[in-house]
């Protein structure tokens, strides 16, 4: 039995003083122990799209009109007033989460604590007073909720096959049964999603996949190519430089090489890759991935995809333009549905729209979530620009860019062999202040 207390919370939200995602804060208000209600202020009528998050959480929205500063004072005493006696007549409540950034709350804080109740403050840190910040015991800045916000999107057969075959190769396991369903039940997948009425045929057909694919003893090749790619992975995610013999080493402790499905021995098999130019060594034989194919492994969660791109970004502005959709969730969903894009293309394209930086809140505000109400401010060919550079930058947070390597980027971000498609979009990136040149260098500011 688990005897660790759950705590119970209850929200405060000041939604005029911080308009903000209703499902992003209730899901990161679980992280501090069971909601058991919540108030929510605001003039309602001018939020109707907003209000059905509210109430099936269980928040009760309060109407408070927003005519003149002597109102906007009301609306402050009227939370505080209702605060205080949530206190008093729900004893159980441990934690009092207040989302709003004015100073004029920093006495209720103070009150709530002296009562022994915990205060969580969330907000947006630039219209958070300081005092605000210091005065709760914990503050969670609303941005960085907003960019820890994951795609909503279901994953296929073929990527839960995948990630299944990720933490075994991980892991050294095998495609036992046990072992198989220990996963799944890890990653949580939803098998009825993908079609199946029991979890034992799913699991059943995972093995089959997996079988069929990583661990034959009849397709020496496909055998060897699966383990280049596990040795491939090693090389770009490994955080210690690795030589031929620190990766036979690794490799072999992680997925044990099988010598009757090669004809080679494990180190004669990575002497091969180097050969092919599928791993490069130099001159003090550190080993290294060769671009693309580094940037493939790495990102492989947000990839360029530059062959659907273009008629994604023209699809999407669209949407904005005539006002079919009101928020990027909406927009990402029926793009899938109408370009026919599966949910890898949906995640990667997501995270560039959610950090592309030209769509606004009601509020003004750009730090936005993927439900969050949004106008699309900019042009097309800005939009575009935008889209494109955010896979460059993707690149330049982990290296710099060579000169040398602009052809690869061009190749890899744009689809085209000339370079001056990657210089353009450097250069975009230099006019934002975003990338700086130091010959023969392109680096990202910090």
């Amino acid at each position: 039995m688990n005897d660790k207390h759950i705590k119970n919370t209850f929200i405060f939200m000041d939604y005029q003083n911080q308009p903000v995602d209703p499902e992003l804060i209730v899901q990161k208000i679980e992280e501090f122990g069971k909601m058991v209600g919540g108030k929510a202020y605001g003039h309602w009528s001018k939020y109707p799209a907003t209000m059905f998050s509210f109430s099936r959480h269980g928040i009760e929205l309060i109407e408070r009109p927003e005519d003149g500063f002597a109102n906007k004072k009301g609306n402050d005493i009227k939370l505080a007033v209702d605060a205080i006696e949530t206190m008093f007549s729900l004893p159980h409540i441990e934690i009092f989460i207040l989302v709003t950034g004015d100073a004029d709350f920093v006495p209720l804080i103070k009150k709530l604590r002296t009562y022994g109740k915990d205060v969580v403050v969330i907000s947006r840190s630039k219209n958070t007073s300081i005092d605000m910040q210091t005065s709760a015991d914990s503050y969670i800045p609303y941005e960085d909720i907003v960019k820890s916000e994951k795609i909503d999107s279901t994953d296929t057969f073929e990527d839960i096959v995948d990630e299944v075959t990720r933490i075994m190769e991980e892991k050294n396991l095998t495609p036992d049964e046990n072992i198989i369903k220990r996963i799944l039940t890890g990653i949580k997948v939803n098998y009825i999603n993908l079609g199946y009425s029991t979890f034992s045929s799913f699991v059943e057909d995972i093995k089959k996949r997996m079988t069929n694919t990583l661990f034959t003893d009849e397709e020496l090749s496909e055998y060897e190519e699966n383990y280049m790619r596990f040795l491939e992975r090693l090389i770009v995610m490994k955080n210690i430089p690795l030589t031929v013999e620190k990766l036979e080493k690794i490799a072999s402790s992680r997925h044990q090489w099988i010598t009757k499905n090669s004809k080679y021995s494990l180190k004669n098999f990575i002497e091969n890759m180097i050969e092919s130019n599928k791993i490069k060594k130099n001159s003090l034989g550190i080993l290294k991935v060769p671009a693309p194919r580094r940037w493939e492994i790495r990102y492989e969660k947000i990839l360029p995809y530059p062959e659907i791109r273009v008629k994604f970004a023209k699809f999407i502005f669209n949407l904005f333009e005539s006002k079919k959709v009101s928020n990027i969730s909406e927009a990402l969903h029926v793009s899938k549905e109408n370009l026919n894009l599966t949910n890898k293309i949906i995640g990667s394209f997501g995270m560039a729209l959610k950090f592309s930086g030209l769509f606004r809140g009601k509020d003004g505000s750009d730090y936005v979530s993927l439900k969050t109400p949004v106008s699309l401010i900019g042009d097309f060919e800005e939009f575009k620009e935008v889209l494109d550079t955010f896979f460059i930058k993707r690149i330049l947070k982990d290296e710099d860019i060579h000169e040398k390597s602009l052809a690869k980027i061009s190749k890899y971000v744009y689809n085209k062999e000339d370079t001056k498609y990657a210089k353009n979009g450097l250069k975009y990136l230099i006019s934002k202040k975003e990338v700086k040149y130091e010959k023969p260098f392109y680096k990202y500011y910090k």
